[in-house]
């Protein structure tokens, strides 16, 4: 097994190192896909000593074709030699013990040679020949959008979705097998991943869902100050927007990595007393959402800049 991390990202200043840095020790190699961010992304990445020897950062990357970008990072994990991908956004933190054991459940589950695909299971009734079994290709776990009231705390929506809907933003795959791994042609919201017979991968019977397995998903905390404002708080991804709080589920936990002391801190990290976080070049609004959300000052100050990490 190889297992190849693939991140295309764009303004990510706040949580591309804890996000590159939580995956660092469950990946052979880690590909950061740079689509022209403005901000300190690739400083902050190009500082990352602790991470150089699986790190390829490749700037300057990407088209106006989603399909085309997502083909090309599929294809450098395949040149590689890599058997298994890690999906990761630029602002996705994940828990060690949980990436762990996905990666140890893809390495036991391992045959040589491999297993058919799709595997040869005869169904037939009383019949006590030995088939294939189940195949593992995809794994998918639970996001937790923390909420603005600590790392304690998630969004309310978090806790509404049954353990059975494994649709978008109640489950995330980001575990998945190369083999016969392909976009579905689609652009930007239309886009997705599909696989042998042409099956979506959210819809494989070769996925695994995992209700008790989760990573914390900042999307809806300031992400950069280079990123875009909307007033319009159902313009998902765009803007900060807080939610409202409420706890997390008894068996989530905070990673350890937004706990480190070398980090560069971000206006949560700071908000929550868990890093000085000295300044924020540009002003980050945050938008209260119509229900439930308690308001929130503006983050940001304008100040001297932050001394790169590593140096």
């Amino acid at each position: 097994m190889k297992l190849v991390a693939l991140s295309m990202v764009k303004n990510e200043e706040y949580w591309i190192w804890y996000s590159l840095t939580s995956v660092y020790p469950h990946v052979d190699e880690l590909w950061v896909f740079d689509n022209h961010s403005d901000d300190r992304t690739v400083e902050l990445i190009k500082s990352m000593d602790h991470i150089a020897d699986k790190l390829v950062l490749v700037e300057g990357f990407g088209g106006p074709s989603e399909q085309q970008n997502r083909e090309a990072m599929l294809q450098a994990a395949r040149q590689r030699g890599g058997t298994h991908i890690l999906y990761l956004d630029g602002d996705e933190v994940h828990v060690d013990e949980n990436l762990a054991f996905c990666r140890s459940l893809v390495e036991l589950h391992e045959h040589n040679p491999p297993q058919s695909d799709p595997p040869h299971n005869h169904m037939r009734p009383m019949d006590p020949t030995p088939t294939d079994g189940l195949l593992v290709k995809h794994i998918g776990m639970r996001p937790v959008h923390p909420g603005y009231s600590g790392p304690g705390t998630c969004r309310p929506q978090d806790l509404s979705g049954s353990d059975h809907e494994h649709g978008c933003y109640n489950y995330a795959i980001r575990l998945s097998s190369l083999a016969n791994l392909r976009g579905n042609g689609g652009e930007w919201g239309q886009h997705g991943f599909i696989e042998t017979a042409d099956v979506y991968i959210q819809s494989s019977p070769h996925t695994l869902w995992l209700p008790k397995l989760y990573y914390f998903h900042f999307s809806l905390h300031p992400r950069s100050p280079a990123r875009p404002v909307h007033e319009d708080p159902t313009k998902y991804g765009n803007c900060a927007r807080d939610d409202g709080s409420v706890p997390v589920r008894p068996w989530v936990r905070t990673p350890d990595v937004l706990l480190r002391p070398d980090g560069p801190g971000n206006p949560t990290l700071a908000s929550w007393g868990l890093h000085d976080f000295e300044s924020a070049p540009l002003e980050t609004k945050v938008i209260r959402s119509p229900e439930g959300a308690r308001p929130q000052p503006t983050l940001g100050t304008p100040g001297p800049p932050r001394t790169p990490i590593g140096t």
